[in-house]
């Protein structure tokens, strides 16, 4: 029989799959208000709509794996939280990628009539950084340094390759650093030192 601490961290875990779900949800729905908008800057505040895509990427990511390792029984380690900002990349490039109704063949989907959105760098960037807060947290209360180190890499990596760093920063710190928060309390065995 069961013990219904894990019965309840199960129960757990599917409730943060369902947010997961929902938050991956989010960006597909905001996809075209954002589409046209570009890469947000600070000089023009009705771009920084574009923050809330990466943001809901790496808040679905960081609740994802947590709800994972709930249904699992177990806690999240941390260096199985280094899977957040793969798993933020791969979300992130999949809502960038479209096809261009215009040029549909009617015998299939032509090579050429898949495009990729302006915003996809950013999108990919920041929800890489905010991924990347799960390890960096969890590598430093569980002093586990190399998944502290690698998660310190990716954020920087991320930072760089961002065609606006500092708003990738925000939108990452935003997506990612609500969700651990979040998840600071409703999954403290996960989260908590």
């Amino acid at each position: 029989m069961a013990s219904t601490t894990s019965v309840s961290r199960r129960a757990l875990g599917v409730v943060l799959l369902g947010i997961a779900t929902l938050l991956f949800a989010q960006p597909w729905v905001l996809r075209s208000t954002a589409a046209d908008v570009g890469v947000p800057t600070i000089a023009e505040p009705s771009s920084w709509i574009g923050l809330a895509p990466p943001a809901l990427v790496a808040a679905g990511a960081v609740t994802f794996l947590s709800g994972i390792a709930a249904v699992r029984g177990r806690t999240l380690s941390a260096r199985a939280s280094l899977a957040a900002p793969i798993v933020c990349v791969a979300v992130g490039v999949a809502l960038g990628v479209g096809i261009d109704p215009d040029s549909l063949a009617t015998t299939g989907i032509p090579v050429s009539s898949v495009v990729v959105s302006g915003l996809t760098p950013f999108v990919v960037a920041g929800a890489a950084i905010g991924g990347s807060f799960a390890p960096v947290v969890l590598g430093a209360t569980r002093e586990d340094t190399v998944a502290l180190l690698a998660g310190a890499i990716l954020l920087l990596v991320g930072v760089g390759l961002s065609p606006a760093p500092a708003l990738a920063l925000v939108a990452g710190l935003l997506g990612g650093g609500g969700a651990i928060g979040a998840l600071w309390v409703l999954d403290a065995e996960s989260w908590r030192p």
